[in-house]
């Protein structure tokens, strides 16, 4: 049997609420044997670059990534919040590191092929050695969503999608448990009633629910990469809050 390893990605609504950031950071402190973190955080990055004049342009909630916004990004993620995230974990006796993925040459990735999305970039390949060294020396990786492509560029990544092929290469050397943490506490049969969370997803019933747009929109993106996380070896993946974070028992649990 492999080590247990968990690997949770945490979403931007949640860094950007103290309260509720604290709560996560505590509740991830918690986790037992190795781990990693993952971040992402768009309204802080708008929010500054509004501050320095630079405007993001969205598709479908994703940020079209031209060479001004690949600098903002690269700052308040590689920077800002990749050091607010460690000051906390190291304050919850974590001993954090914050790298992105041109770091030890954790994470390379190509230009996504349409170039719709400019400099955002999809994973080629993950440096398994390198975690696995950070990892077996008590470090826990926070990791920002930068990554670079073996030329000296960098480039923005998806989190959803980077945490998924992380999680799926490390499968062969460990037993991989993926949470996404967001703000529900997981997913709703009835987006409008907080309660209604669907304790087990299968992928008939997850095509049902796409096919009557009761899961719709950027979500889809999210369970889309879970399954094919699962698809690819990952032991289990779990969708919850950070209030639940401590319960593997509680949020939604998706299955093949």
């Amino acid at each position: 049997m492999n080590e247990k390893f968990t690997i949770v990605k945490v979403s931007g609504k949640i860094v950007e609420k103290a309260d509720e950031l604290r709560t996560f950071v505590k509740a991830f402190a918690a986790i037992k044997g190795k781990k990693m973190l993952i971040f992402s955080g768009n309204m802080m990055a708008q929010e500054i670059g509004n501050m320095m004049g630079i405007r993001t342009k969205l598709i479908d909630g994703r940020p079209v990534v031209d060479a001004g916004t690949l600098k903002l990004l690269t700052m308040v993620y590689g920077g800002l919040v990749s050091r607010l995230f460690v000051s906390l974990l190291q304050g919850n006796k974590v001993n954090a590191l914050g790298v992105t993925g041109a770091d030890m040459n954790l994470v390379t990735s190509s230009r996504l092929p349409d170039g719709k999305l400019g400099d955002t970039g999809q994973v080629r390949h993950v440096n398994t050695g390198a975690i696995s060294q950070l990892l077996d020396a008590g470090i826990v990786p926070v990791l920002a969503p930068i990554t670079h492509d073996g030329r000296g560029n960098l480039l923005f990544n998806e989190t959803d999608a980077l945490a998924a092929e992380i999680a799926r290469a490390l499968a062969l050397r460990y037993d991989i448990t993926l949470i996404y943490c967001f703000e529900k506490n997981g997913v709703l049969l009835n987006p409008d009633d907080p309660d209604s969370v669907i304790a087990m997803l299968r992928r008939s019933q997850y095509k049902a629910l796409r096919d009557m747009e009761i899961i719709k929109d950027w979500f889809v993106n999210k369970l889309d990469n879970a399954f094919t996380a699962i698809d690819h070896g990952v032991k289990e993946v779990i969708i919850t809050s950070p209030k639940q974070l401590s319960s593997s028992q509680k949020g939604t649990h998706i299955k093949g």
